[in-house]
């Protein structure tokens, strides 16, 4: 590859070629699950490495729009459609190296569009390993909200099939939305099914630790997270999108379940458990919560190198949140906000460290964090008629919900002041402006612009 390692000269280069291949990476950034302002980044800067002049670029959850001017006056423009999205965190580094890639060498514009296509090309993950991940990520985050060990199995096998039953519809025309909700019908009713043939086996499973595992396998947590982090990073429209889809998708999640529950109204087991305390406790989340970040992981195909990584910024923050739950054990909102918050910072210095997206450590280092119990107790409380404990659920859901975005949105702002990349965008493209007016004006500065 280095021998294709060749700096062109700016008239051989094919700039209308230039933005498609910018272009490409943002919509594959965007559809392995990155930020609205990574792939604007990645954009900009390939764009900027090939010798654009100026660069606009404005990127939504749906479409990229990009448009550049060159040294000598030329001006190209170019839209994206972005049709699906998916949590494949592997592919998403994958991409976001490849920007970085081409805009250290400057490879010639066909070679790097070939690259582009490598990846394409590619399976996107291998759903076995993704199907088993999410398997595993109920049947540990049923035992880490509170369940047994016999609470394992059935939520291994109910997600392990809503998976299998996910790549099945991914390959037909429904919406999100239908998709979702079908999703968690099948799996409400798996769930209660599935417990009460165990309970008649002589096990002492729990529909609701059951449903709860599996409600965290569709939780919008990612969407939610790039949603929090391009609102603060000055991109509304988009970060709004965002969140308003994860909200959508919440409450398609809670009707799908809730659904579920009415329909096997006589045979679901609406008992709830008492939580562990003490030693017991401790030890409890801090296994079960780092086994699940490896699930997480999987579930979310982030690169083997990089497990690591997030299994350790996992145990750390894990650690955070024993301690502040210790000594503000009724306050949900702190015992949110601050392990949030520590996530959020200690994914973004790993992220330097390392050169990937802070977003393969902070998404299984928050994911424990995300309201599927409370979710699935707001929904059994409606069934059962007892709206206190619905609206004391509910509440409980939304400070949850609160205290992720308000950590995500402080660590937003505080690396944006140390580092602010849309500024320097910014601050580029407006002397270049500068620079073209007074050419074409005559009144060019000869000796230069501040």
């Amino acid at each position: 590859m280095e021998e294709n390692a060749i700096i062109q000269s700016e008239n051989q280069i094919n700039f209308e070629k230039v933005l498609e291949l910018s272009l490409e990476i943002g919509v594959g950034l965007l559809s392995s699950g990155g930020s609205v302002s990574r792939a604007e980044t990645a954009v900009d800067r390939v764009c900027t490495a090939y010798g654009a002049e100026e660069i606009n670029v404005a990127a939504f959850a749906s479409m990229l729009i990009a448009s550049l001017r060159t040294k000598d006056g030329h001006e190209y423009s170019f839209m994206k459609r972005v049709y699906s999205t998916s949590n494949n965190l592997a592919l998403l580094e994958k991409f976001n190296q490849l920007s970085r890639d081409i805009c250290a060498n400057k490879y010639p514009v066909d070679d790097a569009l070939a690259m582009v296509c490598e990846l394409y090309k590619k399976p996107a993950r291998n759903k076995w390993v993704a199907m088993a991940g999410a398997g595993l990520v109920a049947g540990i985050f049923a035992v880490f909200f509170g369940g047994t060990l016999e609470d394992f199995l059935p939520a291994l096998l109910v997600a392990f099939t809503m998976a299998g039953l996910s790549e099945l519809l991914s390959k037909r025309s429904l919406n999100v939305y239908a998709t979702t909700f079908l999703l968690s019908v099948v799996g409400g009713m798996l769930s209660i099914s599935l417990c009460k043939l165990f309970n008649l086996m002589g096990l002492n499973c729990h529909g609701g630790m059951v449903m709860t595992g599996t409600i965290m396998i569709l939780i919008p947590g990612l969407l939610t997270t790039n949603g929090v982090r391009d609102m603060f990073t000055g991109d509304l429209m988009s970060g709004a999108f965002l969140l308003l889809n994860g909200l959508l998708l919440t409450v398609v999640i809670a009707a799908g379940y809730g659904v579920s529950m009415i329909i096997l109204s006589p045979i679901t087991d609406f008992v709830k458990l008492v939580p562990y305390t003490g030693y017991v406790r401790t030890i409890a989340l801090g296994v079960s919560g780092t086994l699940g970040a490896f699930a997480i992981c999987l579930f979310f195909n982030i690169n083997i190198k990089r497990l690591g990584w997030a299994v350790l910024a996992s145990l750390l923050t894990m650690g955070v949140y024993i301690g502040i739950a210790a000594v503000l054990p009724d306050n949900i909102f702190m015992n949110t906000l601050i392990p949030t918050l520590f996530a959020a910072i200690l994914s973004e210095i790993m992220a330097r460290l390392i050169k990937i997206p802070a977003t393969v450590i902070l998404v299984p280092s928050i994911i424990p964090f995300v309201p599927g119990k409370s979710l699935y107790d707001t929904m059994a409380a409606l069934v059962q008629g007892d709206m206190t404990a619905a609206g004391s659920s509910g509440t409980g859901c939304l400070l949850t919900l609160l205290g992720l975005a308000v950590g995500i949105c402080v660590a937003t702002v505080l690396f944006r002041l140390i580092s602010p990349v849309k500024l320097r965008f910014y601050k580029k493209n407006k002397l270049a402006v500068i620079k073209k007016y007074e050419k074409d004006t005559g009144k060019e500065d000869k000796d230069g612009l501040e």
